[in-house]
């Protein structure tokens, strides 16, 4: 047989295959393709008393009829199919779907990888991207394995794309299902990877066309939140040693500090985020150390640079430069409040959540910064994952109450526990010989900078 033969047949095989563990619609293919196109709009239209087993059986007819469009040849279709995979994978939580077949993931995932490694489009590989990560929120339990079945195609991609938006949706994917999947010591990778991006100033990004300023200020804000995700995953509520976390923090601080004089807004704010994060994640590993120990433990070492630290995060605070418009020294100064208040005072964030007659309150930097993270993908979904998703509440390990609002701020005036329940302290995470290598590379680009 001569090899494009055989290439074309392994192909749909390959299609074939996942089809198969995937299953048929159960309802028929029989109609018009007007008649599929208003299938959601059928589905958002059943009526608050319809059964929920009702509602289920439609979504996953509607996920079946996606997988079956991603195998056609039309660009177009495969768009469209990929556009309503992700509303529903967003929109619903649809773990019953995988639970059905254990190999039902990893079908849909070679369905979308092969959308991403050869797209008839742009816009196919960014709503590919996309759909990775959600396949991934929606069927969280024992993913290292498909977790290293994309790593290097994104990573590929992330570094070989010439469109801003696809390396951004790449970027977002990547850090979410490190988070969700990977193991300690990818996670670790992941944060190196992120970092060595930041140090470079984005040149790891560059495709052999040189990419715009305000693309690039882009693509380094998303760097900035991918890395600070990873932080909040290796090192957040307690997770980890309070040593390794603060070596981590000094390796990256140099850098983070760079990003504080950024021209770009976002990127300023993306920076000090991390910055808080890194102190408080170091505040609660120390505190929970002492309370575990039964020796004394170790003081918690101050920044060397804690005064001029302070004072640049007070001036972003107050920025009042008529050169940058209202809305944005609005915004900046907002989040550069709570930033200060973290590093100076030890203050920790909340930020609350009203789902189904219940309050979620979200402690700390590590939980905000997740939720943000599940919020860019689930949308308008993110309430209905947070109710049905035992991966969302895994993760975030929030603390929900019924009470008043009354009754929430008296219990918020009073000391909450600072580490999250349910976390175990990791002794096997020896950050201190890459924090090192991390610092002088940072020394030796501030060196450059000023030669």
């Amino acid at each position: 047989m001569p090899r494009n033969l055989a290439k074309k047949a392994g192909k749909q095989q390959t299609r074939m295959a996942a089809l198969d563990k995937l299953g048929t619609p159960a309802s028929s293919r029989a109609g018009s393709e007007d008649e599929a196109d208003d299938s959601l709009s059928e589905i958002s239209a059943i009526s608050a008393a319809a059964a929920a087993a009702d509602e289920e059986t439609l979504v996953d007819d509607q996920l079946r009829h996606c997988v079956d469009d991603l195998g056609e040849k039309r660009t177009s279709v495969r768009e469209a199919a990929l556009t309503k995979l992700d509303r529903l994978l967003a929109r619903y939580y649809c773990g019953d779907f995988f639970e059905s077949n254990p190999s039902s993931q990893e079908a849909m995932l070679q369905l979308l990888v092969r959308s991403l490694r050869k797209p008839g489009s742009t816009l196919e590989a960014i709503l590919a991207a996309k759909g990775i990560g959600l396949v991934f929120i929606n069927d969280g339990d024992e993913q290292e394995e498909l977790f290293g079945m994309v790593l290097s195609l994104l990573k590929n991609t992330i570094t070989d794309a010439l469109d801003v938006r696809l390396k951004h949706q790449c970027i977002e994917t990547l850090a979410l299902i490190t988070l969700i999947a990977a193991s300690n010591a990818d996670t670790r990778g992941g944060l190196d990877y992120f970092f060595k991006i930041l140090i470079s100033n984005g040149e790891s990004l560059q495709p052999d066309e040189k990419l715009k300023q305000g693309a690039m200020d882009e693509l380094l804000c998303t760097s900035l939140r991918a890395y600070g995700l990873l932080y909040a995953a290796l090192f957040g509520d307690g997770r980890g040693t309070w040593e390794d976390a603060w070596d981590e923090s000094q390796g990256v601080m140099p850098a983070h500090i760079d990003f504080l004089e950024s021209t770009s807004k976002e990127n300023r704010v993306a920076a000090g985020e991390n910055v808080a994060l890194m102190f408080d994640c170091v505040q609660v590993s120390h505190k929970h150390a002492q309370e575990m120990s039964e020796f004394e433990v170790e003081d918690k070492p101050e920044y060397e640079e804690i005064d001029d630290l302070v004072d640049m995060l007070q001036r972003l605070s107050t920025d009042s430069n008529r050169r940058v418009n209202k809305q944005d020294r609005k915004e900046q100064k907002s989040a550069f409040r709570d930033i200060i208040r973290s590093v100076e005072e030890g203050s920790r964030p909340k930020q609350k959540l009203k789902i189904g007659g219940q309050n979620m309150l979200f402690r700390g930097w590590a939980r905000i910064i997740m939720l943000a993270a599940f919020r860019s993908f689930l949308g308008a979904g993110l309430a209905q994952h947070l109710q049905e998703n035992e991966l969302l509440e895994n993760v975030l390990a929030s603390g929900i109450s019924n009470g008043t609002a009354s009754e929430d701020e008296e219990s918020e005036s009073e000391e909450e526990e600072e580490a999250g329940e349910g976390f175990e302290m990791e002794d096997d995470m020896s950050l201190s010989k890459s924090a090192a290598s991390k610092r002088e590379r940072a020394r030796r680009l501030k060196r450059s900078k000023k030669l």
